[in-house]
């Protein structure tokens, strides 16, 4: 069996590693089978010999322009290499080929229902997306499987001296909460600043809060006038990502995103709790692994208040998170992902 993956590169680090470390054990596993990882940029060469890397042009942006794509150039592709089975990691399939096809699914508003019915099979990350697949789409349950996300492996735990280093380059070597998630909204940093304001006046501390995002005009406009301004630091690398989450205090997933998941088994696996808003993916996986907060802005503040308060809460809060993160696995991901092919075939 030749099997060939579509793998894009993303704009959410933490879920493009989930994505690399799953396909990375997928092929690992299965030796006898050729596998053929079709990209839009060059990966390194960290995959087995029974693994092929094509390099397609990256998708138009244009609506029928990138129908085209999908239903013309990648079918092309497919008969070349004479693959017998696709899977995408988009929220999206082919149209035009009968080869057996399965498909990852994140978020369930940004799928088309004629993609849910051409595919073999459906992949998902949590329970409750695949009830909101068979409510919505009245697919049928044999044809959804969950696949666990887990942590990427380079986050790890770091000690004193790491910590003390990240924090000197980074934070003026004060504790600080760290937000990697990705802003969609200018309205979701207004809110993440209120919640950090709601702390400082209660508790009075020198914490820092760090944000992963380059700096633009809305970021500049809403920090101008911001009272906590010299508490803010902006991280426009994503290269010490690892590291800075190790140093963290704690980190926050505040917002509703896909990477929202894999951002909180990162933290977990390197020894940092978690302040995430309540949504049914994240309490699903984590449990009690993670502090959630509701919508309100206060709230938020007020979990970030409980951590600095509550110095046993936090620990309990950390061992419970490695340990959730010791047993998600690439390895189990991709053994699940193999046999829930190989049962969805005739």
């Amino acid at each position: 069996m030749t099997i060939a993956v579509w793998a894009p590169s993303s704009d959410f680090p933490n879920s493009g590693q989930f994505i690399v470390e799953t396909l990375l054990s997928f092929t690992q596993q299965h030796p006898g089978r050729k596998f053929f990882m079709l990209t839009d940029t060059e990966w390194d060469d960290i995959f087995p010999e029974n693994t092929g890397n094509i390099v397609l042009k990256s998708q138009p942006e244009n609506a029928l322009l990138k129908k085209i794509w999908w239903d013309v150039r990648l079918p092309g592709v497919l008969r070349k290499i004479k693959a017998d089975y696709f899977i995408s990691f988009e929220n999206r399939c082919s149209l035009a080929i009968s080869i057996p096809q399965a498909i990852l699914i994140q978020p369930t508003d940004k799928i088309k229902p004629s993609f849910i019915k051409k595919a073999r099979l459906i992949f998902v990350p949590g329970e409750s997306i695949k009830r909101q697949l068979k409510e919505k789409y009245q697919v049928e349950d044999q044809k959804i499987a969950v696949i666990r996300p887990f942590a990427a492996r380079h986050f790890k735990a770091a000690d004193d001296k790491e910590k003390d280093h990240i924090r000197s380059t980074y934070s003026d070597g004060k504790e600080f909460f760290l937000c990697s998630s990705f802003f969609s909204r200018n309205e979701d940093l207004i809110e993440l600043l209120k919640s950090f304001s709601h702390f400082k006046k209660r508790q009075q501390s020198s914490f820092n809060l760090l944000l992963l995002t380059a700096s633009n005009s809305l970021i500049e406009k809403s920090l101008s006038s911001y009272k906590y301004r010299s508490d803010i630091k902006l991280i426009k690398t994503k290269n010490d990502l690892a590291a800075i989450t190790a140093a963290a205090y704690a980190v926050l997933v505040p917002f509703d995103s896909n990477d929202d998941m894999f951002t909180a088994l990162n933290s977990m696996r390197s020894g940092v709790p978690v302040i995430a808003k309540r949504n049914a993916v994240i309490s699903e996986v984590a449990g009690d692994a993670v502090l959630y907060a509701e919508d309100e802005v206060k709230d938020v503040g007020d979990k970030m208040m409980q951590l600095y308060k509550d110095e046993t809460y936090r620990s309990l809060l950390i061992e419970k998170g490695r340990s959730l993160a010791a047993v998600l696995t690439p390895e189990k991901t991709a053994e699940h992902l193999w046999q829930s092919i190989m049962k969805g075939l005739p």
